[in-house]
């Protein structure tokens, strides 16, 4: 299974079920599941794609917009409908489904006369999140062009947070400024969502290096399964050793899984 950026993972897979008249051509079209809840977030991201054979030319899988899509909760069954677009996502319309830390899930996919389902747990929320300093002064970048480079060893803060069972955490980092300046006229004219790879620390660095526009930025710090960490750590796959990705979906391919989180703000301003 290919990865999509840093954090954001399984898009696609190569599937190694093959036939004995065509290796490259799997058996069965399998359904390929991005399924992820947010704890007390509105069901929205959950995308079911088809699989790519070995000797596809194209890089993207077509999406799956007629399955029948239910979440499980409690023994209560809560039937997903096919968000707008040909887009593969599906979401829940209802306002009586809450994602809540502890609750235990189940999704079930019928698609092709088969059904593929996954469980996950809903993480508990991270603890004692905390930052260095609101505000990071960007050095000056005015001189770049005539090969005076920023000095950035000091431009950064830190994300803190409590760890004591050695958890998985991931964070994110938007711009979220009503009217975002750029830092230096070379970088995109729209804010870049940095992403970091699942750590086990209590602690990340956010580097001026990292950003690309002035203003409020908001740091969100994601509480994580095993699964999403399993499937992170094989998202890539080497030419010589075409495995299929780690999954817990069973009679398909992919990711149900949960997180939970918090947020804490800071400013880049000019030094």
């Amino acid at each position: 299974m290919r990865s999509m950026a840093i954090g954001i993972v399984c898009g696609l897979s190569l599937v190694c079920g093959c036939s004995e008249e065509s290796p490259l051509v799997p058996q069965e079209s399998l359904v390929v599941v991005r399924a992820y809840l947010y704890a007390n977030r509105p069901i929205r991201d959950i995308r079911l794609t088809s699989t790519l054979p070995l000797d596809t030319q194209s890089d993207v899988a077509s999406p799956i917009n007629d399955a029948k899509v239910t979440l499980i909760k409690n023994g209560a069954r809560y039937s997903l409908q096919p968000s707008a677009g040909d887009s593969g996502y599906y979401h829940y319309d209802g306002v009586d489904l809450i994602v809540k830390p502890g609750d235990r899930f189940t999704i079930e996919v019928e698609h092709f006369a088969q059904i593929a389902t996954g469980t996950t747990v809903v993480p508990s929320a991270p603890e004692n999140v905390s930052i260095s300093s609101d505000t990071l002064e960007i050095p000056d970048f005015s001189n770049i062009s005539s090969g005076d480079f920023p000095d950035f060893r000091s431009a950064q803060l830190s994300v803190h947070w409590s760890n004591s069972d050695a958890s998985y955490y991931y964070l994110v980092i938007e711009n979220v400024d009503a009217n975002p300046q750029q830092i230096e006229s070379s970088f995109p004219t729209s804010p870049l969502r940095i992403i970091t790879q699942p750590t086990s620390r209590d602690s990340l660095i956010v580097s001026a290096f990292t950003l690309t526009h002035f203003g409020r930025h908001r740091a969100t710090l994601y509480r994580v399964n095993q699964e999403y960490v399993d499937l992170y750590a094989s998202r890539e796959q080497d030419s010589r050793d075409l495995n299929e990705p780690l999954t817990n979906i069973k009679n398909g391919l992919g990711i149900f899984t949960a997180f939970n989180s918090d947020s804490v703000f800071f400013y880049a301003r000019k030094k």
